[in-house]
């Protein structure tokens, strides 16, 4: 059975070929009309407020700056997780919605609270670049010390 197929593909080459090139025009024709994402985005929906505060002690940072934050942040709709962490100088707080929400429209209601917090004179709270968690990977370079990565292989 088999024998006979590889012998009438070898015989008939173009018929193969044109079956193939039609197969694959199929294919691509499918593709476009599909009624979902072939890739979805998988990333959550977040808004990353960053602050600094040059010389100040963590836990300071965590009183006077991360807290009175999340304190406004709280009660924002769609946010399914409110993340912060506070080093030395920086406060950083990741506010995650759900996927029903807009990203531009999250950013709002954030921008909208930030007018509202009361923080110390001279420390001014910034939103985070609108962007994937992807992006982070990706515009990592890949270099090695001593020569370019291409000539290693």
């Amino acid at each position: 059975m088999i024998r006979r197929v590889v012998d009438f593909a070898l015989d008939n080459r173009l018929l193969v070929l044109g079956f193939a090139v039609l197969l694959f025009a199929g294919g691509m024709v499918a593709f476009h009309h599909l009624p979902i994402e072939a890739y979805p985005d998988v990333a959550d929906n977040y808004v990353e407020v960053i602050t600094q505060w040059p010389g100040i002690s963590a836990e300071q940072i965590e009183q006077q700056v991360t807290i009175p934050l999340e304190i406004v942040m709280n009660g924002i709709p769609h946010v399914v997780h409110l993340r912060s962490f506070s080093l030395f100088g920086l406060s950083d707080i990741k506010l995650i919605f759900d996927d029903e929400s807009d990203n531009d429209w999250n950013r709002e209601r954030v921008l909208e609270r930030l007018s509202q917090v009361t923080l110390p004179p001279g420390v001014n709270p910034q939103m985070g670049r609108i962007g994937v968690q992807w992006g982070r990977f990706i515009s990592s370079p890949c270099t090695a010390p001593t020569r370019p990565m291409t000539r290693w292989s």
